[in-house]
């Protein structure tokens, strides 16, 4: 998982799109207001906007949000919401009980204000998203209307802002502070909310994901050799030769290739190493 950069398109669709959801969020207030269960339409997944998030270029890259595998490969591909829009669940799936009017406790009916928030909306594969166990060995992973949170829930429309989320958004911010990749493929975890993605989104008990992530490591590595001996062999003059290389490090830098954040692992290290060689260098 890695930080992604979205900056709201400003293209007449999007904002005719946008100003669509403003009345069908608007809507859905009033049915509760009204006592009524808000029922989201599929606005959230119109083709205006998901022309943008299942593209091939930014802000996802055909990329999952949270495992950083290219969709494209596997399946089509998930609009999520990153706060489930109708019931909510805690990481062990037991359903989140608020307190009505009455006093009485009764289902939490799920962030609806945010049902067509874009800031709310991530490009998800359907591992990540979807409940199943048929590449973990039988274990139950899948985020759904999973959405753990630190003591405060919100209920109404606003009070998201004074909640402490256990997921991490990685639009809104940095993975990287919650998580790192080592040497193995495998996430470790910095923090609590950082195991909570492992443990929802199955980061470690996909086989094939952690080994594409090592392969990363090593095609990164294998780069960064490859640099360095053009770089060795090349005329003082010729800068071309070693340049030819280096589009595989931007896309690593970029985050537009598939798991870049363990091919950050390897780029970072290399970085370390060219650093104890130039200093080496400097004994001749």
């Amino acid at each position: 998982m890695i930080k992604i950069a979205f900056a709201e398109p400003m293209d007449v669709e999007w904002q005719e799109w946008r100003q669509e959801c403003t009345a069908a969020r608007e809507v859905l207030v009033e049915r509760v207001a009204r006592g009524e269960k808000p029922r989201a339409t599929e606005l959230y997944k119109d083709a205006r906007m998901a022309r943008i998030y299942k593209s091939d270029g930014a802000p996802f890259y055909g990329k999952c949000a949270y495992c950083e595998c290219d969709i494209r490969v596997n399946h089509p591909g998930d609009i999520e919401h990153f706060r489930p829009k109708n019931g909510v669940t805690e990481e062990n799936r037991q359903p989140v009980q608020v307190l009505a009017a009455d006093g009485s406790a009764t289902p939490h009916p799920g962030y609806y204000w945010l049902a067509y928030e874009w800031r709310n909306l991530l490009f998800a594969c359907e591992d990540c998203n979807r409940p199943s166990t048929g590449k973990t060995a039988g274990r139950r992973i899948g985020k759904w209307d999973q959405f753990p949170v630190r003591e405060f829930r919100a209920v109404r429309p606003g009070e998201e802002e004074a909640e402490e989320p256990l997921l991490i958004n990685p639009v809104e911010e940095d993975p990287a502070d919650h998580l790192e990749v080592d040497d193995s493929g495998v996430i470790i975890a910095k923090t609590d909310r950082g195991q909570a993605c492992i443990n929802i989104f199955g980061l470690n008990v996909r086989e094939a994901l952690v080994n594409a992530r090592r392969k990363c490591i090593k095609d990164t590595n294998n780069e960064l050799v490859v640099t360095l001996l053009a770089l060795l062999t090349s005329s003082m003059n010729d800068e071309e030769q070693p340049r030819e290389h280096l589009a595989w490090f931007e896309m690593i830098r970029s985050g537009t290739a598939a798991y870049s954040a363990a091919g950050r692992v390897a780029l970072r290290q290399g970085k370390e190493h060219l650093a104890r060689l130039a200093r080496f260098a400097d004994n001749l």
